[in-house]
């Protein structure tokens, strides 16, 4: 039978790629730097390992998944969350000696994993961006003289929407640029793109030489925090403009592996606005699996075979909601209005698949209560859970 280790069980990513592999017959061993995470009480888990924390303790957790590499016959290793997918594409070289590493090279992780790296690969390829400040670039007092307020101070490296500061007056920006530079080290200055459309993602696989192999449209109807933070509810959708400047954008990054380009429609031209790529699988590739794109397989398929058979085509209807904790973080959210509540209630939808609920799996769904718990007891997560999401 054929195996994979999956990382960062904490995340709702890895309880539908633990899913979707088992499903096709491939033994899931499930990795966390705590064990009490949703994705080791699924059922389709062979096996749960608990590794030193890749971002207190990376050395430590590279020699952990070295030993694990080498001494298991796994097929490959997927990671799934920033950090983890980071390391193991510094790494790959030594770790591909014992098994498969499904990332780009480390340069080119970089290239996505830094925001402004990917927004100047964005401007040179025509990709429609919020309009940029570049401190290396400019001084910072001509950046506050020649800016048109509101603008967003944003990390070069942060996720979940750590760190990005409103700024709607000249006298705030030094000063608040000067605090996120402090707490997230380098950072940009972008125009602030007002949008009533809300977020689009586009999710991709991409084989070697940037040969896209599958492509899905999503659109976030809620989040948490509104309008930033990760969404609670989203669905598939067809958008040709989002298809097109991610797929050029990916391609341009000679992308490898998953990934996922995020853009805003700005209500003054109606065009997408580039706003990131995440190197690495997203929160809702369940919700791609349930319109018709398997992601997780057919990287696996993609990675093991050498090629897997090419799918743009899904169902642009389906819908997905992550109840547990994130729609109930946006429902008692301000405002808080009657509105909100009936929305909230809407449970009974045939195209409406939850992230993390499942009567054939119900397992994860003690691991998210537990967690949660979890991240209560200690005031960094805490802080994280209720002003970011996971």
């Amino acid at each position: 039978m054929s195996k994979v280790l999956v990382l960062d069980g904490k995340s709702i990513a890895t309880i539908a790629i633990v899913r979707s592999l088992a499903k096709h017959e491939i033994e899931v061993t499930c990795g966390e730097e705590f064990r009490a995470c949703p994705a080791f009480f699924s059922k389709y888990v062979k096996k749960g390992i608990v590794y030193p924390s890749p971002e207190k303790n990376p050395d430590l957790f590279i020699e952990k998944i070295h030993d694990l590499v080498k001494n298991n016959n796994y097929d490959l290793v997927m990671p799934v969350a920033d950090e983890t997918t980071v390391l193991l594409s510094q790494y790959k070289r030594e770790l591909s000696k014992f098994t498969r590493i499904p990332t780009p090279d480390y340069d080119t992780v970089m290239k996505g994993r830094d925001k402004a790296r990917t927004i100047k690969v964005a401007l040179e390829n025509g990709i429609p961006c919020p309009k940029t400040y570049f401190p290396e670039v400019q001084s910072l007092d001509e950046i506050r003289d020649s800016v048109e307020y509101p603008v967003l101070i944003r990390p070069c490296q942060s996720s979940g929407a750590r760190g990005i500061r409103f700024v709607d007056s000249p006298e705030r920006l030094a000063d608040e640029y000067e605090r996120v530079s402090k707490l997230y080290g380098q950072a940009f200055i972008q125009e602030y793109i007002p949008n009533e459309e809300g977020r689009y993602n586009l999710s991709a696989l991409f084989k070697q030489n940037a040969e896209p192999r599958a492509v899905c449209v999503i659109k976030g109807i809620r989040s948490y925090p509104l309008n930033s933070g990760p969404w609670s509810i989203a669905q598939t959708t067809e958008n040709p403009n989002i298809l097109e400047y991610g797929s050029k954008l990916l391609h341009a990054l000679n992308w490898y592996g998953v990934a996922c380009v995020e853009f805003l429609i700005d209500r003054r031209d109606g065009k997408p606005k580039l706003m990131e790529v995440n190197p690495r699988f997203w929160n809702a590739v369940a919700l791609d699996i349930e319109s018709g794109v398997d992601f997780p397989y057919m990287l696996y398929k993609m990675v093991v075979d050498g090629d897997v058979t090419p799918n743009y085509s899904y169902r642009s209807d389906a819908k997905w909601r992550w109840l547990l904790p994130q729609d109930i973080l946006w429902l008692f959210s301000p405002p808080h209005k009657w509105g909100k509540v009936k929305e909230f209630l809407k449970f009974r939808d045939k195209d409406l698949h939850y992230a993390v609920l499942s009567r054939s799996d119900p397992g994860p769904t003690l691991g998210v209560i537990l967690q949660s718990l979890k991240f209560l007891a200690s005031k960094e997560k805490r802080d994280f859970m209720f002003n970011r999401g996971w």
